[in-house]
């Protein structure tokens, strides 16, 4: 009997130690198909949390390592990681995983190398050729990447520069705007909560040594990611709110030396038009023009107008036709003069998936013209919103989560820069003749990602614009490798038509 109990308590260990087994193992299955349906859906954050957590209780579980490693080099955590990670993947899944070149190519894409992201979804069309099957999402890509490349190599008049810290943080920065009255930038961040993180309204001066830690503005309340949206009126010192009291209404609160009051409702009758959180008013506070997704497709531009006699808002109108599209419209900036309309729109043909654009005025057949990107450096293949001119019209602040973004969402002063024209000839002296079939870059100190760019003709000459005060990092590249760097000075204010001549030669 005695030996009859031992067994049976061995085989219940047993019993206990399988089932106890089996249920990691239903485990381990149940979380990778909730993975690999994320990834399919390219939600990546959520997709790489899952395959992390199947890594921490089953190490080597099926191809986990490699999803583990695509999914955080196509999320803010994996920007500075180099694309060779993936890459030690391909003698073993190059040929096994039919989407690898894709996803090489969206991380490619990601970190802006349009050549080498052509070239990986060329190498994936080429698979799916050959297997007999079709993905016009892949050719979309390849078109996209085209577009991007000219985007990069005629970058737009404009410089930018990404705040430093204190300003940025690891969380997301929101809707920043100058208030000239007391020389500082005010913003929504939701850094430093905790929970739902819900966003507050901050303030910074910039001193001697940059911008100041910022401060939070009391008093002013708290706000979700969708209604942290903010306007200054300059000319009475008003910092407008936006709440979701009575379906949609403005608040303002007034500057009063260096802090601001609680906020007051600004007009009761706004509420009645459903306004929604991204609204831009005027410095005249008698015209709102806020995104909606009351239009016929998406959110579109709508307007409201104060009426000067009885003092009654107008019943929200789509802003224009050539304005609103079947995609979507929202954040926008007027300029004081009301001549110039930016928004942002995810509208085909731009760079990401949110580009920023310009529409202007025309008085005399009282329409507005068709929307312009406002191309790189403004916009980038992620998202920009909240662009807004400062008093002088020719710089700003703007928000993107673009790469090298240190939260969410960063955000970005631009200014408006002249430009010179520069050219010159490259010579090869080991060859002892002119460098040809090649590139020339010029990369603004400011911003590498930016570069303006020529190719080097049959004859070793290079011609192209550049911004009229800048430092320059030269680069000059044969078949994708760097041959040589240098630096490049230019202080030029005498305008665009002025040339400079510079000469290269490599050792």
């Amino acid at each position: 009997m005695k030996r009859v109990a031992t067994t049976l308590k061995s085989l219940l260990v047993i019993v206990s130690f399988s089932a106890c087994f089996t249920a990691v193992g239903q485990k381990e299955v149940r979380l990778y198909e909730k993975a690999e349906a994320q990834f399919a859906l390219h939600n990546y954050e959520q997709a790489l949390g899952l395959y992390q957590e199947i890594s921490e209780i089953a190490p080597g579980y099926e191809d986990v390592d490699y999803k583990v490693t695509i999914n955080t080099l196509l999320t803010g955590a994996g920007d500075d990681q180099p694309v060779s990670q993936l890459l030690t993947f391909e003698n073993t899944y190059g040929d096994t995983d039919d989407h690898y070149y894709y996803w090489l190519g969206l991380v490619h894409l990601r970190r802006y190398d349009i050549d080498a992201a052509t070239a990986a979804f060329e190498r994936f069309k080429q698979k799916l050729d050959y297997t007999g099957n079709e993905d016009p999402r892949t050719l979309a890509l390849i078109d996209h990447a085209e577009e991007l490349k000219y985007f990069f190599e005629n970058p737009d008049d404009y410089e930018i520069h990404q705040l430093e810290a204190p300003v940025n943080s690891n969380a997301t920065e929101l809707t920043p705007v100058y208030f000239e009255g007391n020389k500082e930038l005010l913003f929504a961040s939701n850094r430093g909560k905790s929970g739902e993180r819900p966003f507050t309204i901050y303030y910074t001066k910039s001193g001697e040594n940059g911008w100041e830690t910022p401060v939070e503005v009391p008093n002013l309340g708290t706000f979700t990611r969708e209604n942290a949206n903010i306007e200054v009126v300059n000319e009475d010192g008003r910092l407008f709110l936006f709440r979701e009291e009575k379906g949609g209404d403005l608040f303002y609160s007034q500057a009063s030396g260096d802090t601001w009051t609680l906020p007051i409702e600004f007009d009761a009758r706004v509420s009645n038009n459903h306004l929604h959180s991204h609204f831009f008013i005027n410095e005249h506070e008698d015209r709102i023009i806020f995104g909606s997704d009351e239009g016929a497709d998406g959110l579109d531009l709508f307007e409201s107008y104060k009426n000067p006699e009885n003092g009654k808002w107008s019943k929200p109108a789509p802003f224009s036709l050539s304005i609103n599209s079947p995609y979507n419209e929202d954040s926008p900036y007027l300029s004081p003069d009301e001549q110039t309309l930016y928004f942002s729109s995810d509208r085909p043909g731009g760079l990401g998936e949110y580009d920023v654009y310009v529409s202007y005025y025309d008085a005399a057949t009282y329409s507005w013209s068709e929307p312009e990107n406002m191309g790189w450096p403004i916009n980038s293949p992620n998202k920009e919103f909240h662009f807004k001119m400062n008093a002088d019209q020719k710089s700003g602040y703007f928000v993107s989560n673009r790469l090298h973004t240190k939260g969410d969402y960063d955000i970005y002063f631009f200014w408006h820069v002249d430009k010179v024209k520069v050219k010159g000839r490259i010579f090869d002296q080991a060859a002892q003749a002119p460098l040809t079939g090649a590139e020339i870059r010029f990369r603004p100190s400011q911003y590498l990602d930016e570069f303006f760019t020529s190719t080097i003709d049959a004859s070793g000459y290079y011609q192209t614009d550049v911004f009229a005060d800048e430092i320059f990092k030269v680069e000059i590249l044969k078949d994708g490798k760097v041959l040589m760097t240098d630096k490049f000075e230019v202080h030029d204010s005498s305008g665009q038509n002025t040339t400079h001549i510079k000469d290269f030669t490599i050792e």
